[in-house]
């Protein structure tokens, strides 16, 4: 399977959706109130108070602007594949901007390890037969990783009724067994969207505290 044109696809779908919206939510290509039900979805996976948090696929930084705005503070980090999704964080953000990079935890080695790591629908556009699950895969893996604490993961449910042709929409139980894979402790939750569910990966598994 070739990333690269997996990569291509994003970068090119992001980079219009940029031009065309300054609104947060729209840059990304979520409706305000998903984007608004997904961050809300992420603070579950722990206190993020005097944190570490790693942002993966940060857009434009609005994870970051919630958190403020939750009176939230943590050492944050975002990450994004875009050039100019970066760019554009940096700009609306001055006061963090040395925490923005333009990196691939799929393709590149991070030498840092965070106490959560999340991601807010980072490959949810449909791309060939098998890619969505497998590179999805890869980067929860490598979430996990680098998480000390824990990590979480949303992604579009195949239990939608109303698809759109250009999404990918996973299926809740092959992601669940493949995470199995490398993680004891899972969590998912799908009531807080119709078209939408959370991973949530912990490190410390259910017979930490025997």
């Amino acid at each position: 399977m070739d990333y690269n044109k997996v990569k291509e696809k994003n970068l090119y779908f992001f980079t219009r959706t940029l031009e065309e919206f300054k609104d947060e939510h729209h840059a990304v290509a979520q409706s305000k109130i998903s984007h608004l039900k997904r961050f809300e979805k992420m603070l579950e996976l722990g206190d993020f108070n005097n944190k570490r948090i790693l942002d993966v696929g940060c857009g434009i930084g609005g994870f970051y602007d919630f958190l403020k705005e939750k009176n939230i503070t943590c050492d944050y980090t975002g990450i994004d594949i875009i050039p100019s999704m970066i760019d554009a964080a940096k700009e609306r953000i001055p006061e963090i901007k040395d925490k923005f990079f333009v990196f691939d935890i799929i393709e590149e080695k991070m030498n840092k390890i965070f106490d959560y790591v999340v991601s807010i629908g980072p490959l949810n556009l449909k791309f060939e037969s098998g890619q969505n699950v497998d590179f999805t895969m890869r980067l929860l893996k490598e979430m996990f990783q680098l998480a000390i604490i824990g990590s979480a993961l949303s992604m579009t449910s195949s239990l939608t009724q109303k698809p759109c042709k250009e999404t990918f929409y996973y299926d809740p139980v092959v992601i669940l067994s493949e995470t199995l894979k490398f993680c004891s402790n899972i969590k998912i939750d799908h009531t807080y969207l119709p078209h939408d569910f959370t991973i949530f990966c912990y490190k410390r598994d259910l017979y930490s505290s025997e």
